[in-house]
């Protein structure tokens, strides 16, 4: 897994080699001299100049997106079925970020199943996924291929999203969209569909029912609403 912070993410106390080291735990045959070295391979993968140099450092010597790219390294150095992405970009500034970005399309290759990645930037989603799953109040209310989401989103939560993303706003709009109403407390219990109370397309049985995961293709989109294409 990589995480979102990667400062919090790396034990301030122990070299960077040493972690990496640690990541691999898992290969009980492989020696210490050889795991080193696979780090060392790693970081030079991943974009790190001097690995050797690295290795020997703590995280607060290195930039944030040296430390995403470490974080990426010891994911990988792990050789996953599954990787998991949760907001990698957020703590980066916008020339890192890009870089990141291309980092991850490119690990995709070493990764032997799926990379899963969580996040709130719909362009990364756009550029760097197959498909989509779009969630609500800790539900899934639409999956799908990416293209097929984002550029003909069929249910009500989504085109809402869509409408608020920041990268359609043209110049001269006065006012940012935004969805009315407040998502729901996720501790107390709820009759119905969770997005109803905001929803232009709600009708009473929609307050009263959660909607059911209907099939939307046969690509294997689904829908969480019935209203879709009232």
């Amino acid at each position: 897994m990589v995480f979102q912070d990667p400062f919090t993410s790396l034990n301030p106390v122990t070299p960077i080699g040493e972690q990496l080291v640690q990541f691999q735990h898992h290969k009980r045959g492989r020696r210490r001299r050889e795991r080193l070295d696979r780090a060392a391979d790693m970081l030079r993968r991943v974009g790190i100049t001097d690995p050797l140099v690295r290795l020997r450092q703590y995280p607060f010597e290195l930039s944030g997106g040296m430390r995403q790219r470490i974080l990426i390294a010891a994911a990988l150095l792990t050789e996953p079925r599954l990787l998991i992405a949760d907001e990698p970009t957020t703590a980066l500034d916008a020339t890192t970020e890009v870089q990141i970005v291309q980092l991850l399309r490119e690990s995709r290759a070493l990764v032997s199943g799926a990379m899963v990645v969580v996040t709130h930037d719909i362009a990364l989603v756009d550029d760097l996924c197959d498909q989509v799953a779009v969630m609500y109040a800790g539900e899934v209310v639409e999956v799908g291929a990416t293209r097929q989401v984002l550029y003909a989103p069929r249910h009500p939560y989504t085109r809402a999203l869509l409408e608020c993303d920041p990268a359609k706003l043209q110049a001269s709009e006065g006012a940012f969209p935004f969805i009315p109403g407040q998502t729901p407390d996720p501790m107390t219990a709820r009759a119905g569909c969770a997005f109803a109370p905001r929803c232009r397309k709600a009708v009473a049985p929609c307050h009263i029912a959660p909607a059911a995961m209907i099939s939307a293709g046969l690509g294997g989109d689904f829908l969480r609403c019935g209203r879709a294409d009232a």
